[in-house]
């Protein structure tokens, strides 16, 4: 898991996937989900430098399995590439044969998501979450509303995490990534630019939104409110 942003646009002075939500810290919530999920046996907490402390505290009194923390990068990639890299033995002795990759400020996603993410990605090499974006407008020279029919909204997603791959695979994609300087946008672009292997889409949720904004987190709250959901 991912813990690599800020509280900026939340308003708050620390890395925002420690912000409390409903007794427990933003990011404790997705990782008890994915501790939960059958056939995930290994969880490993990717922090700034600065968070470690508050990494160590989650570990300790809000998940539920021991987590591998470790420092990541200055990017996101580079913060995945430092996750690939702590498991790479166990990838190449054939311990860890999938990998899954998730945003802590996603934490209400579902433990039936990441179970049919993890299944599609071993069934076909790499599978992503998301959402058909029928709220996106094409847009044409000028910055105009393109005519109608010029680009298919229907065929477009959301993409959510956690996003699933072989673990060999895209641990060389990323090592191939890192010698040529690219920058993927997510797991997924990285896989398109460095394997041939295919993609299942998996049907997201509504409610796996990412915390970005200070409205984000009080919408969270009401999912769970409402949902009488716990991290657990």
């Amino acid at each position: 898991m991912l813990a690599g942003g800020s509280g900026t646009r939340v308003g708050a002075g620390i890395n925002k996937a420690f912000l409390p939500l409903s007794g427990r810290s933003i990011a404790a919530w997705g990782l008890n989900t994915l501790a939960a999920v059958e056939g995930i046996g290994i969880l490993v907490f990717v922090v700034r430098p600065d968070d470690l402390e508050h990494a160590r505290f989650v570990d300790a009194r809000e998940t539920d399995v021991p987590l591998e923390i470790i420092p990541g990068g200055g990017t996101r990639q580079e913060s995945e590439l430092a996750a690939l890299r702590h498991l790479a033995d166990r990838i190449d002795s054939g311990a860890v044969d999938t990998v899954l990759i998730h945003d802590a400020a996603r934490p209400l996603v579902s433990h039936g998501l990441a179970s049919a993410v993890l299944h599609a990605a071993r069934e076909t090499g790499g599978a992503v979450p998301g959402i058909p974006a029928g709220d996106i407008a094409p847009v044409g020279p000028g910055d105009a509303l393109a005519a109608a029919g010029s680009l298919r909204t229907d065929a477009l997603v959301r993409v959510q995490t956690p996003q699933g791959f072989h673990a060999s695979t895209i641990l060389d994609a990323y090592e191939a990534a890192a010698r040529d300087g690219f920058v993927g946008t997510d797991t997924a672009s990285c896989a398109e630019e460095y394997t041939d292997i295919p993609v299942a889409w998996v049907r997201g949720e509504e409610t796996n939104f990412k915390i970005t904004y200070a409205q984000d987190l009080l919408l969270a709250q009401d999912v769970v409110s409402a949902l009488g959901l716990r991290s657990a």
